[in-house]
């Protein structure tokens, strides 16, 4: 019984310095850092992050892939709209909605219900086939032969900085109802006093920043006092019972 218990604990030894040593090996969400035992490197921009853990179930894994990577296609194509709309003077995104259009907006939604709804299913037969979106019955979608493994990191890591763009706008907007442009603008113009710390949300900013500062420290803390374990600590209750399959 003792060897045995010896056995199971010095193979837990080592499988945590695999994975450590695995972990060191590639680029990592911040220097130092463990990757949980289900993000292993094989996924393209896995970086060891996932406080929800979400990735614990490989079953829904890819499916959170794919909505990240869609999602992210969506929003470089907003970001990139929002900054033309802005440029040329066209009304606001946050206000476009509202504007007269030569189609009403019953049958502009009509039309966008029926051509997402055709084209999200054909994605998802598609995805469900191949494991690779495309447009319509086509896929995977590369007319230029452009896809590599490098050109799938750079779009995932495009898609992601969109996202946080696309973010950083709505916030600019509900914050101080000008566009990206002209805050940009107006932040040049005096970058002491027109900062984000200086806004009506500033405080917020502030407390926000630090807290992501010291985060890390808490893992590496968590990780000295659990050695062998998972280094992420679990931050919500519904993360806790989750299991790998």
């Amino acid at each position: 019984m003792a060897s045995m218990m010896l056995k199971s604990t010095a193979g837990a030894r080592v499988a945590a310095r695999r994975n450590v040593a695995a972990s060191a090996a590639r680029p990592m969400w911040y220097p130092g850092a463990t990757a949980p035992k289900h993000l292993d490197g094989s996924m393209a921009g896995d970086y060891g992050f996932d406080p929800l853990r979400l990735g614990t179930n490989k079953d829904t894994l890819q499916w959170y892939r794919e909505a990240e990577l869609m999602n992210g296609r969506w929003a470089m194509a907003a970001v990139a709209g929002i900054l033309f709309t802005d440029a040329v003077g066209l009304p606001k995104f946050w206000l476009a909605g509202a504007e007269s259009y030569s189609i009403d907006t019953t049958t502009l939604a009509l039309i966008e219900v029926a051509v997402i709804g055709i084209l999200e299913g054909f994605r998802y037969g598609n995805w469900k086939k191949t494991g690779a979106p495309g447009v319509g019955p086509i896929a995977p979608f590369d007319p230029m032969g452009m896809a590599s493994e490098e050109t799938k990191l750079k779009e995932l890591k495009n898609g992601r900085l969109a996202m946080l763009a696309f973010i950083g706008f709505c916030s600019q907007a509900a914050v101080n109802g000008k566009g990206p442009i002209e805050c940009l603008t107006d932040h040049i113009a005096d970058p002491n006093h027109v900062n984000i710390y200086t806004s009506s949300v500033g405080k917020e900013t502030a407390v926000t920043v630090a807290v992501l500062c010291v985060y890390p420290m808490i893992i590496e803390v968590q990780k000295t006092l659990n050695k062998g374990q998972d280094s992420t600590p679990v931050l919500f209750p519904w993360a806790a019972p989750w299991e790998e399959k």
